[in-house]
């Protein structure tokens, strides 16, 4: 999968085709509707830039293609002026980097384990040089956890600091500055040899959860389940795998409607430029599901604007220049289709996915601290682990198929 993600890399950032949503292709939007924008040309540039360097180091094949160990994301909890929701969001988004790097999907579709920081403002102060640098100081405790028993399953921690010309600046800064150092690979070693130790001892429960998801049609749920079960967890690998293609059918029926209508959307901002993302949509409507017969009427109108808009492209491109590059820039999305559509598809998986893990991931976490509260209660003690690290899950599959604003 590694050739796909060299791609999709150069397609993120030259074509601009990742976009949320799902299908089996790559953006669902590559020509979205003229919008007027309320930047100027410096802030949208380094709008772009930032969104651009948030995909840095993030490798896809881990988070989409992924047979190892999986957890979620934890958004760190907001503090006044200084964590705010954007540098929340910013953190998150390091901890995902940080994440694949160390080959570990933190994508979102794993509800047991949770990956968070919990943050402490160590320092704040205006420096007296000329000019004037206003710096932040924080020690970051990072932790993995087990959203059903509280347990922390290994920790790390890091000082960083920020440096900018505001405290807005200094913070957005400090995220940058967090490292994925020797103690922390370490840490997230040690997390997942206990993660797999856990998949070993709790196989029946693992395909307990499966089958009783399932069973009440709850297929994101069951597949999130199922798709997060890493491979060195043998027996319960084994059985996940083999409900994977039965689950992902009865998510597709469920969703229908939905895939129908982000298809129609799709096609209404692409007008006649070819998305492989919209052929995505079309077959992952199951054929013998009510919206498939709609679905193939559109599909069939959209794909004949295509080819007419190709011929007449490929009928200028010998005397116009514009012409001839858009015709390498559409062939280049044709002939990479295939690989563009099955991406696609597992990004819309991923989005249904992800949004039924954080649920359940959110739920446990609660009544987990809400027991060790209680715990802690009766022994006299203050229980300060998973609370003070968040209990929002990122919605990291959003800001990584979002990379690129589409309102930009």
């Amino acid at each position: 999968m590694n050739y796909i993600y060299k791609f999709i890399g150069i397609s993120i950032m030259s074509l601009a085709i990742m976009s949320c949503g799902g299908g089996q292709s790559k953006g669902t939007k590559f020509a979205p509707e003229e919008r007027q924008s309320s930047m100027t040309e410096s802030e949208r540039e380094y709008a772009i830039a930032q969104k651009k360097s948030e995909l840095e180091d993030i490798n896809i094949d881990t988070l989409l293609y992924g047979h190892g160990v999986k957890f979620s994301i934890v958004k760190p909890n907001l503090q006044g002026e200084d964590i705010t929701q954007d540098i929340s969001d910013r953190v998150a988004m390091k901890l995902l980097q940080i994440a694949s790097q160390n080959g570990i999907s933190g994508l979102g579709t794993e509800p047991t384990f949770v990956f968070g920081t919990e943050i402490m403002q160590t320092g704040r102060t205006a420096t007296g040089t000329a000019p004037q640098k206003m710096m932040v100081q924080y020690e970051l405790t990072f932790k993995v956890m087990n959203t059903l028993t509280g347990d922390v399953y290994a920790t790390a921690t890091q000082e960083v600091a920020g440096v900018g010309r505001s405290f807005v600046e200094a913070n957005q800064n400090f995220v940058k500055e967090i490292k994925n150092t020797a103690e922390l690979q370490k840490m997230l070693q040690t997390a997942s040899s206990r993660i797999i130790e856990w998949y070993n001892s709790n196989a029946q429960t693992i395909k307990n959860q499966i089958k009783s998801a399932a069973a009440i049609g709850e297929y994101e749920l069951a597949l999130a389940l199922a798709s997060s079960v890493p491979q060195q967890a043998a027996e319960a690998y084994k059985y996940a795998q083999g409900r994977i293609d039965e689950l992902t059918k009865g998510l597709m029926h469920k969703r229908a409607t939905d895939i129908l209508n982000e298809m129609t959307s799709a096609i209404s901002s692409a007008r006649d430029e070819f998305e492989p993302a919209i052929g995505a949509y079309f077959k992952m409507i199951p054929a013998e599901a009510p919206e498939h017969a709609k679905a193939q009427k559109l599909y069939e109108s959209y794909i004949s604007k295509c080819d007419a808009r190709r011929k007449q492209l490929e009928d200028k491109a010998e005397r116009d220049e514009n012409a001839a590059r858009e015709l390498e820039r559409l062939k280049l999305k044709y002939s990479h289709e295939t690989e563009l559509v099955e991406l696609e598809t597992r990004k819309v998986t991923a989005k249904y996915t992800c949004d039924e893990a954080a649920r359940k991931a959110e739920a446990d976490a609660r009544v987990a601290i809400a027991q060790a509260n209680a715990d802690a209660k009766v022994q006299g003690k203050r229980n300060s682990f998973f609370g003070s690290i968040g209990y929002a899950i990122s919605g990291t599959a959003d800001r990584v198929f979002k990379a690129i604003d589409k309102n930009m």
